[in-house]
């Protein structure tokens, strides 16, 4: 269903989301914005988020060689928790 609404733009270029369609898409934080030719589309962002999931020094190693560490590292503790 299509529905369509009026929105001011301050002086700042700030809109506000309708409070119905923030809650019924779920969109709190950021949203997309989306520019083609003279239409702008505003979507739900989703962000993963592996901030702090993995621990490995960046100095002079090879991204390949960090996420195998990573993963081994993130292996031996999710093992150690299930073996207790």
């Amino acid at each position: 269903m299509k529905k369509e609404y009026l929105l001011s733009v301050d002086e700042k270029g700030r809109i506000v989301i309708p409070k119905e369609v923030r809650e019924g898409l779920n969109i709190t934080g950021k949203v997309r914005l989306v520019v083609e030719d003279d239409k702008i589309e505003l979507l739900p962002y989703t962000k993963k988020n592996y901030r702090g999931l993995f621990k490995a020094s960046l100095k002079s190693k090879d991204v390949d060689e960090i996420l195998r560490e990573a993963l081994e590292e993130r292996s031996k503790k999710w093992l150690r928790g299930i073996s207790t």
